[in-house]
């Protein structure tokens, strides 16, 4: 994957324009002006969080803040993946 940090820095972004089923997203990079960022990359990236996350959970288990990032990402995960489908099959 190109521009990881980059895209790590726009991932909310990407899955907000993603989710309003938009076509293919585009922002600028040192490597190009129009980089592309495909729906497998907010998925991918989108995985990475959630495993962040759960570890954060089982290492603070009290903290409500953790537990609410991670349902809304892996709701966000089960939409892009329902959207990915989709495009598969069109």
């Amino acid at each position: 994957m190109k521009c990881r940090i980059a895209k790590e820095t726009q991932l909310s972004s990407a899955i907000t324009h993603y989710l309003e089923k938009r076509p293919l997203l585009r922002f600028m990079s040192l490597y190009d002006d129009n980089e592309p960022y495909p729906l497998t990359d907010v998925i991918t990236l989108l995985n990475e969080r959630i495993k962040r996350l759960e570890s954060d959970v089982l290492q603070y288990p009290n903290n409500e803040t953790y537990h609410y990032g991670l349902i809304r990402a892996k709701n966000q995960l089960a939409k892009l993946i329902k959207l990915y489908k989709k495009e598969l099959t069109q």
